[in-house]
């Protein structure tokens, strides 16, 4: 199932309308306050208005932070150093290059540097310096006060409801790829593009991205069961690593194929692990009868197997071949499993 993407051109259209009201509300409020520099307002919009509301509220405290740091630095210059041409550019070189240097410790200082060189430069001259610098920070504040109301108020793009989307997709994914491994692997081991997974694996990279965003961020603002996203993440981030153990087992191997003697009860379990994957995209407690009892058809036929000698016909990497496979699948349906008490126990 396709999710909404947020770079869509309809999502684009929408950003663009609000960074463009976003700047406009800015300038105006400055001019209705009679802020002379009302540029710096629209400046300041324009840069912390993100796509989604996440990424708007970080670069706003990014912004706002750094630019009240940067006041109280570019404050101190104008005060400590004489109000003369050599004075004032030393003042600037000595508090851009400690910004510059404490970014090392803080990457809000490189805002910090931009805001002194709005305060030092801007009073350069002025009767009035620090108040006249101080009137260019409240500019600023005003372009991030209007971005966030802006952000959050229309069109919000919430990285929490792409999140989902993107979860539903990306294990019914995960649900078509297992199933091409699984029949690979009946299959007299076929082997498989090496990098098939390269695509999900970036997807699920993306998906923790957007996971701390949530957590960081948008839940300051908006109530998103976050345990059941940081769960679900975390679920979808173990099937990738046991695709890719199955991925690498199919392909490592040496001669002809096999026949597989345990058919049914490989593809029974493969049913309902895809199943169950599905399941905890769509937001459903995956099907735990249906998944023990697949592992437990698995386990006794294996054990049978074992005790009547067959796997004696094979070599030493077929047999490592065969339960290096057959060991990430058993432990992805055991994730699933856990997913689903850990569902039902917080229900």
């Amino acid at each position: 199932m396709a999710y909404h993407d947020p770079t869509s051109g309809t999502a684009h259209v929408r950003h663009g309308f609000k960074t463009g009201l976003a700047a406009v509300l800015s300038y105006w409020l400055a001019e209705y306050f009679g802020f002379k520099f009302g540029y710096w307002a629209a400046i300041s919009a324009v840069i912390v208005m993100q796509m989604n509301v996440a990424d708007s509220l970080q670069m706003g405290w990014y912004r706002f932070t750094g630019t009240a740091v940067g006041a109280v630095i570019g404050v101190f210059a104008i005060l400590a150093f004489p109000d003369t041409l050599p004075m004032h550019l030393l003042s600037l070189f000595v508090s851009v290059a400690f910004c510059a240097y404490m970014t090392r410790y803080n990457a809000r200082y490189r805002m910090a540097a931009i805001t002194v060189c709005i305060v030092v430069l801007a009073s350069y001259g002025q009767p009035q310096p620090v108040m006249f610098g101080l009137f260019r920070v409240l500019e600023i504040t005003v372009g991030v006060g209007c971005a966030f109301i802006v952000s959050v108020t229309l069109w919000p793009q919430r990285v929490g409801e792409v999140l989902r989307q993107r979860l539903r997709a990306q294990f019914a994914e995960g649900a078509r790829l297992y199933q091409l491994m699984m029949e690979a692997f009946i299959d007299s081991q076929k082997e498989l593009d090496a990098g098939m997974l390269d695509g999900f694996n970036a997807g699920v990279l993306e998906d923790k991205t957007l996971y701390r965003k949530v957590a960081s961020h948008e839940r300051i603002l908006y109530h998103d069961d976050v345990r059941l996203l940081s769960l679900k993440v975390d679920t979808l981030a173990k099937c990738a690593a046991h695709l890719r153990a199955m991925l690498h087992a199919l392909n490592n191997t040496q001669g002809e194929g096999y026949d597989v003697i345990m058919k049914h009860e490989l593809r029974t379990l493969a049913e309902a692990t895809m199943e169950g994957m599905k399941a905890i995209g769509a937001g459903e407690v995956p099907c735990t009868e249906h998944l023990e009892s697949a592992l437990q058809a698995c386990e006794t036929r294996l054990a049978a197997l074992r005790s009547e000698g067959a796997t004696r016909r094979f070599y030493l990497q077929k047999l490592l071949q065969f339960f290096a496979f057959y060991h990430s699948i058993q432990f992805m349906a055991q994730d699933l499993l856990h997913y689903a008490r850990c569902m039902r126990e917080s229900a």
